[in-house]
């Protein structure tokens, strides 16, 4: 397949988006996936489904394939199944790593942000050009309130005063989209991407709660009541590390950073215009899509 482009985690919140956005530009796309099921159900026919799962280095080695470039997801073994696929892959002249703003201090590296800064480290060790993406945290991290609101009208959070410029998955999907086709970096490129404001939980629930026509409010909780709280649907250790990355979020107080912008030429996506998309998820009445999601 000439000229052809490798999406990892094709399912997933930004691979999605991204497989179609390329598909609708008659990109040749492989979409590495683990369900076939629900590839077929949610990818565009013209993608072809490539099974496999992004820790054997044979699986990644056969989806790479005669690819030049690639979009990858950093699985549980921060890349390394890709690397090795990816020193051998005579090919492939491009890598777009989705990564996060990880902490050099070991005050702060759990496991999470030690995944992305491994994984970075371990892709440029191939020697291909890597860019990385290092968007804020996605807007799609309110949907871990939908079962206080199932529940009643407050959502319980440990820090509750973290403002952080949250993004759009579309948004993060059209730069890689354009980042994928374009110029291709000497060694390695990063770029930051953000929403277009600073928001903390407070603001981020007053919007939820007008799209619903509900009046919410946050609640601080300790640490310990909030991991059990999240007990039944998140693991202890990795409902910990998400607080250590808040921690460190509160610290670094990441800005807002015009790269949506300046790489799409449209502006990154407002929390409100994400919300209305998803109302359904937080039990509002299903709707078309709007104006501005078929945009």
């Amino acid at each position: 397949m000439p000229d052809s482009v490798l999406v990892t985690g094709a399912t997933g919140t930004v691979g999605r988006h991204l497989t179609e956005l390329l598909c609708g530009r008659a990109v040749p796309v492989r979409a590495m996936v683990r369900d076939t099921g629900r590839a077929a159900a949610v990818l565009p026919a013209a993608a072809r489904t490539v099974p496999g799962d992004l820790t054997d280095p044979a699986a990644v080695a056969e989806a790479l394939d005669g690819v030049r470039t690639a979009f990858v997801v950093l699985a549980e073994d921060a890349g390394e199944a890709f690397a090795q696929a990816a020193e051998k892959a005579t090919a492939l002249r491009h890598l777009v790593v989705v990564s996060a703003d990880a902490p050099d201090d070991s005050a702060h590296r759990g496991p999470l942000f030690a995944r992305h800064a491994d994984g970075e480290a371990r892709l440029l060790a191939t020697g291909v050009p890597v860019t990385v993406l290092r968007p804020a945290p996605f807007a799609t991290q309110a949907l871990a309130w939908v079962a206080d609101l199932a529940a009643g009208d407050t959502v319980g959070v440990v820090h509750p005063d973290l403002a952080v410029p949250v993004i759009d998955p579309r948004d993060v999907a059209e730069a890689a989209a354009v980042v994928l086709r374009g110029p291709t970096p000497v060694r390695r490129r990063v770029l930051a991407l953000s929403g277009p404001d600073l928001l903390d939980v407070p603001a981020r629930v007053d919007i939820v709660g007008a799209v619903l026509g509900r009046r919410l409010s946050v609640a601080r909780l300790e640490p310990d009541e909030w991991v059990g709280r999240v007990a039944g649907r998140v693991p202890a250790a990795y409902a910990r590390g998400l607080l250590d990355v808040e921690r460190y979020l509160y610290e670094r107080r990441l800005p807002v950073v015009p790269t949506v912008r300046q790489i799409t030429g449209r502006p990154p996506r407002p929390f409100r215009t994400w919300v209305e998309d998803h109302a359904a998820a937080f039990g509002a009445p299903v709707r078309g899509r709007s104006s501005k999601e078929a945009s």
